[in-house]
């Protein structure tokens, strides 16, 4: 029992109310100054088990696998007289233990009714029918109700209702319950999610929660069926009022929330034929850097252009919003510019370091598009970014603006950088081509197209396509002659440029890509299996897969 009493002696050193112990997590009291860590390092799962091994008896032990959370207390008071309770849930590797201090001659804080966990993964009861009673100041929050507190030594282990002590300031006066608190239930399937690699999390009426890992999706496994009033109950803690009121109608709505230990998530509600739904894909709390993506010296150099125009395209879910972000850290690391980017959603926060960074939420249909990036353009930024060039008059200011003396990076979707080029002159009619191709040709700095593939040993990797606005390119473009854009990056190598099937031979013979996934990326796809056959790489998988 040296571990226990090791932890209890941590409580009582920072006149604590409570001990927090989490996977994942560096263990911590809550004090009156705030939580004081009590470890350098971050609980294991099997250091975990090993305190609850210690913590709880046997029963406990099995009724925490059964029911999913158990509360327990321990048998013998402190010599003040103090009394502590273990307060523990466990869902597959996720394990959160708590250890409750009663101080001796405290009055004991109204409790709700005790409630069964049918579900075994569940930390923190998603939703509720419990009413949670607001805790008077300087008590500690009501976290389960026993339906009886035995005092002999056979007290029967019972079900708990979990409220995380961590969540609020123990020692503040509360009105009412914190907002971490209320998403407890929904925090910890996203921080379970994110501890597995999982980009995303998929919340459907009458099936377990699913994610999406490397591009695949898949159950999150030691979870339970969630039914459709729990998958409304969870969405519920996260959304704003007027996606509350949507979700309620029954129409789509979407919005962003930050999740501590997560980051940034992405937040779509809707109703299908079982019921409410949910997905929230995860975007990780810092820019990736140039420098993790791998971008190559010639892609960096386009950020180091004083004005034009850049061209960031792929498929969907390609990363090009990750490709963007990474241009901006990079001009925020480099220049000493005011940028401005205009974003559906903010994703990736820049914090302005070199730069003056100015991001801008804009919603709503072309029009109000065009407005911002025109009302971004009269504070005369050095960068201008738009997320997504979704008219031909956004466009048209966009060149306008790269003509002007502005760096203008945009983004579209189109799996090639000519496909690109060619989506872009098709916003026009016939009689205005001309006039945008001379502008393009003039403008144009680089274009950078991405697809992402799966890694042989687990993961993704990105193949990227390079176009570069050589005297010969602009040229084709100005005359219009888009369909020799291929061979004109075929013989740009010399200058940087990367054809993709070049990006994508490369990975397999690197062994980072398997031949067959990189074919199924291919965009030319007998230009690939001619160049796997020139480097000498087997290409009979073709005739397996016919």
């Amino acid at each position: 029992m040296a571990v226990v009493e090791s932890l209890l002696a941590a409580i009582a050193r920072a006149d604590g109310d409570g001990l927090v112990m989490h996977v994942g997590e560096k263990p911590y009291v809550i004090a009156p100054a705030g939580p004081v860590e009590i470890s350098t390092k971050l609980l294991t799962l099997e250091a975990a088990s090993s305190i609850l091994n210690q913590l709880l008896p046997a029963e406990s032990q099995r009724a925490l696998q059964e029911l999913g959370a158990v509360a327990y207390d321990l048998p013998s008071a402190t010599e003040t007289g103090d009394r502590f309770s273990v307060i523990a849930a466990r869902g597959g590797d996720d394990i959160w233990v708590e250890l409750r201090r009663h101080k001796a001659g405290a009055t004991p804080a109204p409790m709700p009714q005790p409630v069964a966990l049918s579900m075994a993964p569940a930390a923190t009861p998603a939703a509720s029918s419990v009413p949670r009673p607001t805790p008077p100041a300087g008590d500690t929050p009501a976290a389960l109700t026993p339906s009886r507190l035995d005092t002999d030594d056979e007290r029967e282990p019972q079900a708990a209702v979990v409220v995380p002590l961590s969540r609020p300031a123990v020692r503040s006066e509360p009105t009412r319950l914190t907002a971490s608190q209320r998403i407890a239930g929904l925090d910890r399937l996203l921080r379970v999610a994110s501890a597995r690699g999982a980009s995303t999390l998929y919340l459907v009426a009458q099936a377990k929660p699913f994610i999406r890992v490397d591009g695949e999706v898949t159950e999150l496994s030691g979870e339970h069926q969630l039914t459709g009033p729990e998958v409304e109950s969870l969405i519920l803690e996260l959304a704003p009022e007027r996606s509350r009121e949507a979700l309620q109608t029954g129409a789509a709505t979407e919005w962003m929330s930050d999740v501590a230990e997560v980051g940034r998530v992405r937040c779509l509600s809707f109703r299908d034929h079982r019921g409410p739904g949910g997905i929230f894909r995860m975007i990780p709390q810092r820019a990736i850097s140039a420098d993790q993506l791998g971008l190559s010296r010639e892609i960096q150099a386009l950020c180091a252009e004083p004005e034009g125009f850049i061209l960031v395209t792929g498929p969907r879910s390609s990363g090009k919003s990750t490709l963007v972000s990474a241009f901006v850290d990079l001009i925020n690391r480099t220049r000493c510019d005011h940028v401005i980017t205009l974003e559906s959603q903010i994703k990736f926060v820049h914090e302005s370091r070199g730069s003056v960074v100015s991001q801008r939420e804009v919603r709503g249909d072309n029009d109000e598009w065009l407005a911002a990036a025109r009302a971004a353009l009269r504070e005369n930024p050095d960068v201008l970014i738009i997320e997504e060039l979704r008219s031909p008059e956004l466009i048209a200011l966009a060149l306008d603006a790269a003509e002007s003396g502005h760096l203008v990076i945009g983004s579209l979707t189109a799996y090639t950088t000519t496909a690109a080029i060619v989506r872009v002159l098709d916003q026009f009619s016939p009689d205005r081509r001309p006039q945008i191709q001379l502008a393009l040709a003039e403008a144009v700095r680089g274009v950078v197209a991405q697809v992402l593939l799966r890694k042989a040993g687990g993961g993704r990797v990105a193949a990227r396509e390079v176009l570069l606005n050589t005297p010969a390119i602009a040229n084709l473009i100005a005359e219009g002659k888009i369909s020799q854009l291929p061979l004109g990056l075929e013989g740009g190598r010399k200058y940087g440029m990367v054809p993709l099937n070049d990006a994508l031979v490369a990975f397999v013979q690197s062994g980072a890509v398997e031949a067959r996934e990189a074919y199924r990326k291919a965009f030319d796809r007998e230009g690939f299996l001619s160049l796997l056959k020139r480097e000498g790489i087997d290409s009979s998988f073709v005739e397996r897969l016919a």
